[in-house]
């Protein structure tokens, strides 16, 4: 790859977000569908969305060597140089070991089956290593819960997450919404859809498969 990848290995403490920043990675089975990069993204525009990586920051969290770091850190690279990530400006991706992701998601209160969450005050998207490396029982969870193939789960969660990040908002409609955009290889407008309070809650018990969701 045309990058210089440095692994980093950040111990910065989690407790210190604030829940109303933290948003949870609700990406539904109808957003995911058809989630492959676009393959028709010419090399001009790799090369444009490469130089915009360069702003952007990658770590590991605790326990990795820096083989394994930089195996990560290189994978999350090439999802991201499929899509337009120039409006982003200086944010950190941090890559969470499976066994530390359950402890941090029960800290954080969030779902059972959220593999990513973005902090949007500190400009952070934080991913579970499960998403890059089957590991046993949890990928086969993902795979099953989220109803996308294990090749696809990284660049679902990407995409998902780059909704939250570009349009800088809460809203899970139109994280999805912008999601599908960028693996459509559209331009993401982030106007183009919105819920209310009780939709937006339905959507997320939706995706979660909580009881009571209605999910089909």
């Amino acid at each position: 790859m045309r990058w210089q990848i440095r692994p980093m290995i950040t111990r910065k403490c989690f407790h210190r977000f604030r829940i109303s920043f933290i948003r949870a990675c609700w990406f539904c089975a109808l957003a995911i569908a058809g989630s492959s990069p676009p393959a028709s993204a010419g090399s001009a525009a790799h090369a444009g969305y490469a130089q915009a990586l360069m702003t952007q920051r990658f770590f590991c969290r605790g326990g990795y060597d820096p083989g394994e770091c930089q195996q990560r850190i290189a994978a999350l690279k090439a999802v991201l140089i499929e899509y337009p990530v120039g409006s982003l400006k200086h944010w950190s991706w941090v890559i969470v070991r499976s066994e530390d992701w359950q402890p941090l998601r029960q800290s954080l209160r969030l779902e059972h089956d959220s593999p990513a969450f973005t902090a949007l005050a500190e400009r952070e998207i934080f991913l579970e290593d499960a998403l890059f490396i089957p590991q046993p029982k949890r990928t086969d969870q993902l795979v099953r819960s989220l109803q996308t193939p294990f090749a696809r789960l990284l660049a679902a969660a990407v995409t998902h997450e780059l909704g939250h990040a570009i349009c800088h908002g809460s809203s899970e409609a139109t994280a999805n919404h912008v999601a599908e955009q960028l693996r459509r290889g559209k331009t993401p407008d982030c106007s183009g859809t919105t819920l209310n309070p009780i939709d937006e809650l339905y959507l997320h018990r939706q995706s979660a498969g909580l009881p009571g969701s209605g999910r089909h």
